[in-house]
């Protein structure tokens, strides 16, 4: 019997020996795969022609006849303001300690919105304002001429930005400057309405020109990335990871924005895009009637994971312009090694989807008065007289003679 026994544990332990590390590997590759992203192209996730820009699920247009579509509906009174935000310079400096070098791609991701926006103003909120060329070629921009009040547009205003400590009624501390933004935005939209743009944005397309403005709030999906427990099969376009705070366009007052706000009665500072992203999409589900909902592919396709961002910074396989999309969030915190490297020399030298896109908004002739600059170590911008500020198809000419200070507002 003992011997029976004994044969019986030695063949258990012989299985055991046999199958236990491959075993631990197939584990171990789960877990793994759990949190890595499948690498598909972007074009097989999403085909790009005109009959996939809506999600498949959706349901089909009602027809022209049927009194769903209610065509009778007043329109708003007025326009969103064509107000441009940016929140900026929040995290805490070291006694003396100057604001940040303002990097070359957040300029040219102002720029585009300055040329494809054509803003009446641009307000930047900050508590600890950069410095810089690149921003002061921001800050002491002159404006683009209206073509019909020939009014000056677009100019720059410093906003001194208050610092989130707490939130809600029970005076929930908020610590993480990334979380002070997220509430900023939303109280400067409540406050004075208007379009609030992350600093690595590139407006692609005029937001007027498809009507956005004459919505209440307009916000686009972020959607999920693709895992080991959420492949190709389960990606569906209607159940996304949530709506990003990236780009908001609101109307002064908006309801949804008030009651976002609220929704920070409950805010967890370890719950990193909690609010900012899943949240609205929780309210957008219980308010249906109070914002306009884009598709994942208006501002933030291509995603942040792995693949995406190869494809976007490594390949020339993305193309923003036949994508039809409105606006690329660059997803700064993933692409950093590739954004930080860009400069007037650079993003000529290096041609990916990225450089493409963002050459359309280098100035005419920046890369020499960028290197002049540094030549002679100047702490303005383009002071000698006779040079020229912008290029002439968005904005106007200046010479010596004219303003350089602006008032902290």
């Amino acid at each position: 019997m003992a011997g029976r026994e004994g044969r019986s544990q030695s063949y258990y332990r012989t299985i055991a020996s046999r199958f236990l590390p491959s075993l631990l590997i197939l584990v171990i590759g789960i877990l793994i795969g759990i949190n890595h992203p499948l690498y598909l192209s972007i074009y097989s996730r999403r085909p790009l022609n005109s009959f996939s820009l809506l999600p498949s699920s959706l349901p089909p247009s009602p027809p022209a006849t049927s009194t769903t579509l209610l065509g009778d509906l007043p329109q708003p009174s007025e326009d969103i303001p064509n107000l441009v935000h940016y929140v900026y310079g929040l995290a805490p400096l070291a006694d003396g300690e100057e604001g940040e070098e303002f990097p070359y791609f957040a300029y040219l991701a102002i720029r585009s919105a300055m040329v494809n926006l054509k803003p009446d103003e641009i307000w930047f909120h900050c508590i600890h304002e950069p410095r810089g060329y690149w921003w002061d070629r921001i800050k002491y921009y002159e404006g683009h001429v209206d073509p019909i009040t020939s009014e000056k547009r677009g100019m720059v205003k410093v906003k001194k930005a208050r610092d989130v400590e707490f939130i809600g009624k029970d005076k929930r501390p908020v610590t993480h400057f990334a979380h002070k933004a997220d509430i900023i935005r939303l109280e400067v939209l409540r406050d004075y309405g208007g379009i609030y743009l992350d600093i690595d944005t590139f407006v692609l397309r005029s937001f007027s020109a498809y009507n956005l403005l004459r919505q209440d709030v307009v916000l686009g999906m972020e959607a999920h990335g693709l895992t080991f427990l959420r492949g190709p099969g389960g990606d569906d376009e209607m159940q996304p990871k949530g709506l990003c705070n990236a780009v908001i366009i609101a109307r002064q007052g908006a309801e949804f924005l008030n009651r976002w706000l609220s929704s920070y009665e409950g805010f967890r500072g370890d719950r990193w895009t909690e609010h900012s992203v899943e949240m609205p999409w929780t309210l957008a589900k219980m308010y249906p009637t109070l914002l306009t909902i884009l598709s994942e592919r208006a501002f933030f396709w291509p995603l942040w994971t792995d693949d995406h961002i190869h494809a976007v910074y490594e390949t020339v396989e993305y193309d923003f312009e036949q994508s039809g999309q409105l606006a690329y969030h660059a997803w700064e915190s993933k692409a950093r090694p590739y954004l930080s490297v860009l400069d007037p020399t650079t993003i000529h030298q290096i041609d990916t989807s990225f450089t493409r896109m963002a050459r359309r908004f280098v100035e005419n002739d920046e890369e020499r008065r960028w290197k002049g600059y540094k030549e002679n170590d100047s702490s303005k911008v383009d002071k000698d007289k006779g040079m020229v500020d912008w290029d002439d198809s968005i904005g106007v000419r200046r010479g010596g003679d004219s303003r350089w200070g602006r008032e902290m507002s």
